[in-house]
């Protein structure tokens, strides 16, 4: 229904498929991705992984939240431990590597990113789907490394396309941790 354009019809869709089929951490995520604003999509969050907490998708939806530089839940911290999880449950699932990769991007910067060790992680997990592995896998011969190269310039593309917004969201999240720090929270 997103396609078509009705997004209400397509939330209204994925919620009669939780009634029927509530442990499947794919559906949550697709919910989380329909959310329009971040109220919304953390409240749908904090309901899929108490309903599937071992969902790797559901936890590397939670990591995009933390990322999305448009969000007030903008936290890199954040970001890392649910990506953790998303790949010590669910280490097939290649869009969790594609994430890892922009988090170390934009934790570290290009030159300072650790691409082995994710590099590492991600070979010895083989992964094998998730719409953003599949839209970096050129080709079915394509072996794991491979797509990683690709989702790695794929992220850096769109991390330069994007370096302002990125700047801006950087600086209110230290920004945010400052003001928490003073208050003592």
């Amino acid at each position: 229904e997103m396609r078509a354009g009705d997004r209400g019809r397509a939330i209204a869709l994925a919620k009669k498929a939780l009634e029927r089929h509530s442990g499947a951490g794919r559906l949550w995520a697709i919910l989380i991705q329909l959310c329009d604003d971040d109220e919304e999509k953390l409240s749908v969050f904090k309901k899929a992984y108490q309903a599937v907490p071992k969902s790797g998708e559901v936890w590397c939806e939670g990591a995009r939240m933390c990322m999305d530089p448009r969000s007030l839940l903008f936290d890199l911290g954040t970001a890392r431990k649910n990506l953790e999880f998303a790949i010590r449950f669910t280490p097939q699932y290649g869009d969790s590597f594609v994430e890892m990769l922009r988090l170390e991007l934009l934790e570290k910067g290009v030159e300072r990113a650790d691409y082995a060790a994710v590099e590492l992680m991600c070979v010895s997990s083989e992964p094998n789907y998730g719409h953003l592995w599949f839209t970096c896998k050129r080709n079915r011969l394509e072996g794991t490394r491979q797509v990683l190269w690709n989702a790695q310039k794929v992220v850096l593309l769109e991390l330069h396309n994007r370096r302002k917004l990125y700047q801006q969201a950087l600086v209110a999240s230290m920004q945010r941790q400052a003001e928490a720090a003073a208050r003592g929270g």
